[in-house]
């Protein structure tokens, strides 16, 4: 990206890229303000609104997409790490291959193939504009050196660097060498640029899976079967390894909290639920949504919506982009159990969350909440006494 400019883009995407290091795999989406401010970076960038509006109409489409895949797919067992050698070859490289179609026919101005395959895309896109050759090269170097005050050598090796691959300029010294070239008005070069830029950030193991994605004798499989088949044999070979100790009480406790047919005894399900936590303990980042979840609707059964809520956001949190139950159980839940407190805010937040994901059955009235909550929480279903 350009040299800090002031706004919070750069410490907002640090931030986001953190939380995207840790090993579970929230969050699935892009914050709204991140992409706002990279829109209005890239219209910056290219001189031309238009053509920024229309490339982040297709990036907030691909990102919708890809955010319901991962919604909709159990990945419990897996890590971050696990995830991206599963998601490169299958719905990224789809996406990447999407943009890149798009552009090659839209503005035939480079060949995505030649990019990709090349150990320097940046370098062999800026050769592709250097029609001088030589000539080009010395006048970028010429026209960096006057414009910044420093040596003409120190010039002559970072576009080294850059034409072997070894660096990749940021965007201000892009600017500099479309100025060089009297460029710097031809947005399709610009976007051109920007690709051939993304492409030499890209691992070369991530761009040979754009490459083979491409080919349609690659794999029978649309790119959410592909992920769906990969995702289930490395969660197989994984579970195979796991010791999670004997005691699994997972599926009596879900029948203590949802069927009316179990005895009501909190004994019981406090008892499961802390023997569930301790079965667990070797894969508690990858499961402890569920221990939230289910402490939460334990509490509301009980009596103790207050607390109980504290808990399904953690579960939420825990949870999105790894266990499909967040959204088809625990966001609803959640929904049902703001609505009891009268918390407008969370209503609409977990409303907003269902409706990109999944459905609910409330009809967003908010006459009808209590009658949500009684539909989620049925009264036969309370630890009465408690």
């Amino acid at each position: 990206m350009r040299s800090n400019d002031g706004s919070d883009l750069y410490d907002g995407l640090k931030a986001f890229k953190d939380d995207r290091k840790r090993p579970g795999l929230r969050p699935i989406e892009f914050p709204k303000e991140i992409l706002v401010a990279l829109e209005r970076r890239l219209a910056d960038f290219l001189g031309d609104e238009t053509h920024a509006f229309m490339i982040f109409v297709g990036v907030r489409r691909w990102l919708d997409q890809y955010s319901g895949v991962i919604a909709r797919h159990d990945v419990t067992l897996l890590e971050r790490r696990d995830m991206l050698e599963i998601l490169w070859p299958t719905m990224f490289a789809a996406g990447a291959n999407f943009f890149l179609s798009y552009l090659q026919e839209a503005l035939p101005l480079a060949d995505p193939d030649a990019l990709l395959q090349d150990k320097a895309p940046f370098g062999r896109y800026l050769r592709l504009l250097c029609v001088r050759g030589a000539a080009d090269f010395s006048q970028i170097c010429e026209f960096r050196a006057e414009k910044a005050g420093i040596d003409p050598e120190n010039c002559r090796d970072t576009l080294g660097t850059w034409l072997k691959g070894e660096a990749t300029p940021n965007l201000d010294r892009c600017q500099e060498v479309l100025c060089a070239l009297k460029l710097a008005d031809e947005v399709p070069v610009k976007i051109w640029l920007l690709v051939a830029r993304m492409l030499a950030k890209t691992p070369a193991k991530y761009r040979a899976a754009i490459s083979a994605r491409k080919d349609p004798e690659s794999s029978s499989l649309s790119p959410e079967e592909d992920f769906f088949w990969r995702k289930r044999t490395l969660a197989w070979e994984l579970g195979k390894r796991l010791n999670i100790g004997p005691d699994r009480p997972y599926g009596a406790l879900r029948d203590a909290l949802y069927a009316p047919s179990v005895p009501r005894d909190p004994a019981s399900v406090q008892d499961m639920l802390e023997r569930l936590e301790k079965t667990w303990e070797p894969i508690a980042g990858q499961t402890y949504h569920i221990i939230e979840w289910f402490r939460g609707r334990f509490l509301v059964l009980c009596g103790r919506p207050e607390e109980a809520m504290e808990h399904y956001l953690a579960a939420y949190n825990l949870g999105a982009g790894r266990d499909p139950d967040i959204y088809q159980n625990v966001l609803d839940e959640a929904l049902a159990l703001a609505g009891r407190l009268g918390k407008k805010r969370l209503v609409d937040r977990f409303d907003g969350l269902l409706g990109l994901y999944w459905t609910t059955e409330w009809d967003r009235d908010p006459s009808t909440l209590g009658e949500h909550f009684e539909r989620k929480f049925p009264q036969s279903l309370f630890f009465h006494g408690m």
